[in-house]
């Protein structure tokens, strides 16, 4: 989403609020208002819709501030950082809550930049913005977002000028304040993004005038710091398009799953009427040759074939046998029942079950394929399996 919803909360419940509606991607405003408590926030929800919200507040309530580090950063001294600090504070440092900016190497020394604020402030403009339905995903203070190109430089913003004097030094002055603060910093030349009042004799460069937010919004992109770290971090949040697919991508992977284990389970049976046939062939070899040691049916089938005289009723009995063999094993839930062979007619005779009357349509065509006379007997049910006898005669 190229639009980007910007709020600058005040210091109290009371206090204006304004917001603007920014495109990132042209860089131009989409729409800019003003609503004169936090208690019309969910009023402006309402009407803007509940999307993540960039968060300014206020300067003055953020101390920024460049701590000296004894040894380059790592996640102990971090830790430490609070203590360190506890001697400037005069409240409880535990009442405070520090975020950590960038760590720099200055001529051998590591400094720290750390932003501090009333931890009980803090929640509260999370407290307003989250009971309105807003999901926030960074607070900033709201004069670091000044041109760094320009600084000092300041605009004026609800009866307060805010103010940049560096990367990592900014605040916010109220209106009749101004000249008396401007006098004690003896800036000697400071850059305005605002009309300049007439009565301050500060020296001052003036800049394009520009809406307030629109010129604190284009300063989003050049820096990656909020002020919502650790226990105030925004959450992940979901993909939109995946919560409304989740339901049907589960429901069709349970369909696959179930389609996988009856497919597995089909195997599985078909490997054991396999089996059983394999078995039932074996069986029928062996009572033709006695004693003889089985290790591969369809070879050995093959070797007696080729060592039996031609026209011998042997040859003719393991030709057909051998025949039925190839084409049982191209469809494996066909089960012999029985097996018979009448030399004087040279047929082969054998009943078997199967799973369907189709099963038994495809021995009867793969047989006739071969060259072999196939007469089938009637087929009849018998449960959940198709029952019938078969005749097999030699090749036409």
């Amino acid at each position: 989403m190229n639009e980007q919803l910007i709020i600058r909360l005040g210091s109290k419940a009371e206090h204006s609020i304004s917001w603007l509606v920014w495109s990132e991607l042209t860089q131009e405003v989409i729409a800019s208002g003003e609503i004169a408590a936090a208690t019309e926030l969910s009023a402006l929800a309402e009407r803007l819709g509940k999307r993540p919200v960039v968060a300014l507040v206020p300067a003055a309530d953020v101390v920024l501030k460049k701590v000296a580090l004894p040894a380059k950063p790592n996640k102990q001294l971090l830790q430490a950082l609070p203590y360190m600090l506890e001697e400037e504070h005069a409240e409880d440092i535990d009442k405070l809550y520090l975020a950590l900016g960038k760590a720099e190497l200055v001529a051998g020394q590591y400094w720290q930049q750390v932003a501090l604020c009333q931890r009980q402030r803090i929640e509260q403009w999370l407290d307003w913005l989250q009971v309105a339905g807003f999901s926030v995903s960074r607070l900033l203070p709201d004069a670091l977002l000044l041109p760094a190109e320009t600084v000092p430089c300041c605009i004026e913003l609800q009866q307060q000028w805010l103010l940049r004097q560096d990367e990592w030094q900014a605040t916010a002055v109220e209106s009749g304040w101004w000249p008396d603060y401007l006098a004690l910093a003896n800036f000697p030349v400071i850059t305005s993004y605002s009309p300049w009042p007439a009565h301050i004799l500060q020296e001052n460069q003036a800049a394009m005038p520009e809406l307030p937010l629109a010129l604190l919004a284009r300063g989003l992109s050049k820096t990656d710091f909020t002020m919502l770290q650790g226990t105030y971090a925004p959450q992940r949040r979901q993909n939109q398009h995946w919560l409304q697919w989740r339901f049907s991508v589960a429901l069709v992977s349970a369909c696959v799953v179930l389609y996988l284990l009856q497919l597995a389970g089909q195997v599985w049976q078909q490997q054991q009427q396999l089996s059983q046939l394999e078995q039932q062939l074996r069986a029928e070899y062996l009572q033709v040759f006695p004693g003889e040691r089985i290790t591969n049916l369809s070879r050995q089938l093959q070797q007696k074939l080729q060592n039996v005289g031609a026209g011998g009723e042997q040859q003719h009995f393991l030709g057909l046998l051998a025949a039925l063999q190839l084409r049982l094993e191209s469809i494996p839930d066909i089960r012999l029942d029985s097996l018979r062979y009448d030399a004087n007619r040279q047929e082969l005779r054998f009943t078997a079950s199967a799973a369907g009357f189709p099963s038994f349509e495809q021995l009867k065509l793969q047989i006739e394929q071969a060259g072999y006379s196939v007469e089938q007997g009637a087929l009849s049910n018998d449960g959940n399996r198709v029952q019938g006898s078969v005749v097999m005669r030699g090749k036409l």
